[in-house]
């Protein structure tokens, strides 16, 4: 089951003090990121926030699942309302994540084309 794209903006927004948060949509659910790192997931209208140290000591009472077959496990939040509580907690995890690699462009040789 897809993802309602009005309940992922709704929980972006929730987020927002934590950082620059943004979604993408991704065979029908929604990637997060916080500050270009992915801090979680939006699948089948359930939020799952990454497995951090932050985490670990933040959401210890919380659920853990998976958000799809073959993913990591990570924190399932089922009360998105707490505004301040939930961007605390995903700018903590953005914190423990590092950065992105920068993806490399290829290298298109002109005389081969």
């Amino acid at each position: 089951m897809a993802s309602d794209e009005g309940l992922v903006q709704y929980i972006a927004e929730q987020m927002e003090a934590a950082g620059n948060i943004r979604y993408r949509k991704m065979m029908g659910d929604y990637c997060l990121y916080c500050d270009d790192k992915v801090i979680g997931l939006v699948c089948d209208d359930q939020l799952f926030l990454k497995n951090t140290s932050s985490a670990q000591k933040n959401l210890m009472e919380f659920p853990i699942g998976c958000a799809y077959e073959g993913a990591k496990p990570s924190y399932i939040i089922e009360n998105i309302d707490d505004r301040d509580f939930l961007a605390e907690v995903v700018r903590q995890i953005a914190e423990d994540l590092p950065l992105p690699k920068k993806k490399k462009i290829g290298n298109c040789n002109q005389k081969n084309l």
